[in-house]
């Protein structure tokens, strides 16, 4: 039993890094985020989920987070364009669990039996999705803020825009830090 509950340890950790959340901030130092009230959001079709659904429910969450961080959407002239864009890759990851031992055991010379053991590998396939959130100078017309939220992508659309709507709320969290001048 207490090796069945090893295992299952054993596996969690080693899958564990496949599935975390991860995010990450990049920004242009020199941009003046103090004057930034407004946004425009702007659709980029050619880089947008396929499904219109999830890329409805995409746009209503990035508005949502940015209106709820205190900006206001517009039409024009604003002080920043905001697109999203998002990637998925097939990834696989072997997890290999060994019980027994192995090498020779035994006396002072190293004399002694070959160990006993077996070892299985499993092989586990996912999808790692990606979620780009960019932020445009419209004027300069140039990019000045990016947030990126990596994620094993679950199987229910219900559970996916969950996961969209953790890795918004931790980039606005880092966006709140930038704009109140503290930085990453």
């Amino acid at each position: 039993m207490n090796k069945a509950l090893g295992l299952v340890f054993v596996l969690a950790l080693a899958a564990g890094p496949a599935m975390a959340q991860k995010v990450t901030v990049d920004y242009a130092h020199e941009f003046d985020f103090d004057a930034v009230k407004t946004f425009q959001f702007v659709d980029t079709p050619e880089s947008n989920a396929q499904n219109d659904m999830m890329d409805s429910r995409i746009k209503t969450a990035i508005i949502r987070e940015l209106t709820e961080g205190g900006l206001q959407r517009v039409e024009s002239d604003p002080d920043l364009v905001v697109t999203y864009h998002i990637t998925a890759e097939e990834r696989t990851n072997y997890n290999t669990t060994s019980f027994g031992y192995g090498g020779y055991h035994g006396g002072w010379y190293g004399y002694g039996a070959p160990g006993m053991g077996s070892s299985t590998t499993t092989q586990y396939n996912y999808t790692e999705g990606t979620l780009i959130v960019d932020a445009y100078d419209p004027v300069e017309k140039k990019m000045v803020w990016r947030g990126t939220g990596t994620v094993t992508v679950k199987q229910k659309p219900e559970k996916q825009i969950k996961q969209i709507e953790n890795i918004l709320a931790k980039i606005g969290d880092r966006w709140d830090k930038i704009h109140a001048g503290q930085g990453k």
